[in-house]
């Protein structure tokens, strides 16, 4: 299954985050982005941040990702298992989880 979703940004408060830029306080607005899944059952999403901030990219693509995560949650996925492709939102299998073989001898280097 692929998630598909609708991401939209507004201002939710114009000139609403006071913070200071080199000593100099500014005003900035803060943007509201919106995340309403379209093919699938889940309760849409929202992020807030203020607008140029120095982390936007990473701060938003950290927030995609948890949103992701508790989506699969609401669906009944096992997060252990399942994951969601950041680029295609396909929901595909961890491929972290390994199998242990109890008969494979180790064969680490030693310690002397």
């Amino acid at each position: 299954m692929i998630l598909e979703y609708e991401k939209k940004q507004s201002i939710h408060a114009e000139n609403g985050c006071e913070h200071i830029v080199n000593g100099v306080v500014r005003f900035d607005d803060l943007i509201r982005t919106d995340y309403t899944p379209t093919n699938f059952s889940a309760e849409p999403k929202s992020y807030f941040l203020r607008d140029g901030h120095v982390h936007w990219d990473r701060l938003h693509t950290e927030t995609e990702q948890r949103i992701h995560k508790e989506w699969l949650e609401e669906l009944g996925y096992n997060t252990n298992i399942w994951q969601v492709n950041f680029t295609t939102h396909k929901i595909k299998r961890t491929n972290h989880l390994l199998k242990f073989n109890s008969t494979i001898e180790d064969t680490s280097p030693e310690t002397i």
